[in-house]
């Protein structure tokens, strides 16, 4: 029996993947002061703030758009 069906396939698909990020110390040194505020990492915390930046523009553009 294979263990490559198609829930592996969706499995793979919704994986994450490390990106690289230029801030600078301020930037980070808030980052980390706020994730620990939140509990989280400053990785945790980073990624929620560009999925809520993310859904803002989307939001804006999609006003633009209409």
């Amino acid at each position: 029996m294979s263990t490559q069906g198609p829930l592996h396939s969706v499995a793979v698909e919704h994986s994450s993947q490390p990106v690289t990020l230029r801030l600078s110390t301020e930037e980070i040194e808030k980052a980390q002061i706020l994730a620990r505020r939140d509990h989280r990492t400053r990785a945790a915390f980073i990624r929620v703030m560009f999925l809520r930046g993310l859904a803002s523009y989307e939001k804006e553009i999609e006003s633009v758009t209409i």
